[in-house]
């Protein structure tokens, strides 16, 4: 039985929210998402710090990685800083 997580993950970003936002409801997104079992929960950018976003995914184990791993170019395209990429998993 696959036990469904709860990713919390938070990073930056190189655009405007609104830009990213429109990504990362997009119908493309959502299919991208779905390829991993994975569903948005909740995004939200940060009170002190207007480039951090904030993402709650819920998915099985190890499906936020696979999806990274298999979409990071496409990520990357749309101005998310890796490099500040913090990831927390919970059940």
């Amino acid at each position: 039985m696959s036990r469904k997580i709860k990713t919390l993950i938070s990073f930056k970003i190189e655009s405007l929210l609104e830009e990213w936002v429109k990504i990362f409801d997009s119908k493309e997104a959502d299919l991208r998402h779905s390829e991993f079992d994975i569903k948005p929960l909740f995004r939200e950018l940060s009170k002190d710090d207007p480039k951090k976003v904030i993402c709650i995914h819920q998915a099985p184990d190890v499906s936020i990685q696979r999806f990274v791993q298999a979409n990071s170019e496409w990520i990357k395209s749309h101005k998310v800083d890796f490099s500040s990429m913090e990831e927390s998993s919970w059940i």
